[in-house]
């Protein structure tokens, strides 16, 4: 999960992650935006991940889905549908302070 951090997957806008489903198909989704979210602050490191799955006829149910990638690797990630296209995931992680 440490792999997810905002300023990562910003540069990777455009490209694409595959999601196993429970029919044991995957498929592939893309990385439309990320952007910070009001908690985000001097304590918290906390942003949303917005995912087009316009391949995916009738989207994607809220729940949580293995997710992988070459860079970030294989993670669960728990989403919800923003629409029929489009998914959200909200990170929110406490910053370590020295």
């Amino acid at each position: 999960m440490e792999q997810f951090t905002f300023e990562r997957l910003e540069k990777m806008v455009g490209e694409k992650l595959t999601v196993a489903l429970d029919n044991n198909q995957t498929v592939e989704v893309e990385i439309s935006d990320v952007q910070r979210t009001a908690t985000h602050g001097k304590l918290w490191e906390a942003f949303a991940l917005y995912l087009d799955c316009g391949e995916l006829e009738g989207g994607l149910a809220q729940g949580t889905y293995p997710f992988s990638h070459e860079k970030l690797g294989e993670v669960a990630l728990f989403v919800s549908p923003n629409s029929a296209s489009e998914l959200e995931v909200i990170f929110s992680r406490r910053v370590e302070q020295p």
